[in-house]
């Protein structure tokens, strides 16, 4: 039986670090795979309303950071979901599905035709799910293979839960750090900024999308203050900083981790809120006196969220999770 993930009580905001990784941690993930996993990354976030606050993608694994805010599916027009679907789809399909969507004899008819596209607005699963899916498959016509290209499900680590409205705390900034530091240790760059598949080295070349993250994980009235080009080079002392962060990770005793009062199980998991059995208590010598997260976590002495491989491995973005 799945163990279920941990997720924002309803109407809070959920952040998230998510992770996968290749089956067998082959190195298969190219520079043309890595352009084709961040279109359909940025593409399948905007259809779900999910905000990508940094990313990372390596030669056998990626990280996400994400926020999901709450939303009212129910109240969004017909129109509001057909015109979404350009972010999944080709031109062709959407019209399409629009085409079918019309023809519909009544309104209770095209309710049930757009209530499985409804249904994926705002579902952290789906969008992984999702986006997995349709890589492996896009992957396995390229390369004239069958099967299996991710290990198992994917990593899922609830980092925050606020009241819409409320700043990011350092955990999240910490985490993005981390994230965004990937191909340093993998010895890819010598500076975070200068990598072309991670979320800091894109909002130095300018991306919108990366520099809305850096907004959010900075807080509005910080953002508001300095300005983009001052934020990225706040965000750039951040990393210069911490780039022995693996290091400190590696070197941390333990974790504290406790399930918080208000995150809440999958649903139709049977476990109720806060009374998950992988609860975890640790404590990690060198950060703040208590970091407090909820997370699934095997018995590891380092930080669990930060985990997609052997951090010692030593061989190219293998030797960084």
């Amino acid at each position: 039986m799945r163990d279920p993930r941990l997720l924002a009580a309803p109407g809070c905001v959920g952040v998230y670090h998510l992770c996968s990784r290749v089956v067998d941690k082959r190195f298969v993930i190219k520079h043309r795979e890595k352009v084709r996993f961040m279109d359909l990354a940025r593409g399948g976030a905007a259809f779900a309303g999910i905000e990508l606050l940094s990313w990372c993608v390596m030669d056998n694994h990626f990280h996400l950071l994400v926020r999901v805010p709450p939303v009212d599916v129910a109240a969004m027009a017909d129109e509001e979901i057909l015109s979404r679907l350009a972010l999944l789809y080709s031109e062709n399909k959407c019209a399409y599905l629009r085409g079918v969507w019309q023809r519909c004899g009544d309104e209770q008819s095209r309710a049930r035709f757009l209530a499985p596209y409804r249904g994926r607005i705002g579902n952290l699963s789906d969008f992984m799910k999702t986006l997995k899916q349709r890589f492996s498959q896009w992957y396995n016509r390229r390369k004239n293979r069958e099967g299996t290209l991710w290990e198992g499900r994917f990593r899922s680590v609830l980092l925050e839960h606020e009241s819409e409205g409320e700043g990011l705390g350092p955990l999240v900034r910490f985490v993005a750090g981390y994230i965004d530091l990937n191909p340093v240790r993998a010895g890819m760059v010598a500076r975070a900024g200068l990598s072309q598949w991670n979320s800091f080295g894109a909002a130095v070349r300018g991306d919108d999308l990366a520099l809305a993250g850096l907004r959010i994980l900075w807080g509005s009235d910080l953002s508001k203050r300095l300005g983009d080009p001052e934020l990225v080079d706040r965000h750039r002392r951040m990393l210069d900083k911490d780039e022995t962060l693996g290091a400190m990770v590696d070197s941390a005793g333990s974790l504290e981790i406790e399930s918080p009062a208000r995150g809440s199980a999958m649903p139709g998991s049977g476990t109720e809120s806060g009374d998950s059995p992988l609860d975890r208590r640790r404590r990690v010598s060198g950060l703040s006196p208590s970091v407090r997260m909820s997370a699934r976590c095997p018995e590891v002495s380092r930080l669990p969220f930060l985990g997609c491989s052997d951090a010692k491995n030593g061989s190219r973005s293998a030797g960084v999770a």
